[in-house]
């Protein structure tokens, strides 16, 4: 079985060298030059947002003080301090962990929602009739 088929020997001659057929300047491909730099002009919106969320971030742990509630990996603590790329989080009465400070972020308590609050505005308890009248 003969792998290579097509392989042509040459010898060397001396005086003027030609070009192999099919060399020279490639063929136009048909596509305009500006699909080439199309996938770098998706790319960059996504990177400024990025930059952006990371930045932002940063600013988050920068401002963080001792007591605060942050969150390291889903488990919920209070900051004690930060020294370089570590931060010390305590978790419960004597138990101090280490985590890298990439990975740290404030925890935020949002308040709770009535779960009624849609039902209440729904039913509107008169009082939005009433004023509705009073204004007229």
């Amino acid at each position: 079985m003969i792998l290579l088929q097509n392989i042509t020997t040459t010898t060397a001659t001396t005086g003027t060298a030609t070009a192999a057929p099919g060399a020279g300047a490639p063929p136009p491909s048909g596509m305009p030059s500006w699909v080439t730099f199309f996938p770098l002009l998706i790319m960059v919106p996504f990177l400024f947002m990025t930059f952006r969320r990371q930045k932002k971030e940063e600013e988050a742990r920068s401002s963080l003080k001792k007591g605060d509630k942050v969150v390291v990996g889903g488990i919920v603590g209070e900051y004690q301090e930060m020294d370089g790329r570590l931060a010390k989080v305590k978790i419960a009465n004597g138990v101090l962990i280490s985590a890298v400070a990439s990975a740290l972020s404030p925890f935020e308590v949002k308040p709770a929602e009535d779960p009624l609050k849609d039902l209440k505005e729904a039913k509107g308890d008169g009082k939005d009739a009433k004023l509705a009248a009073e204004k007229k």
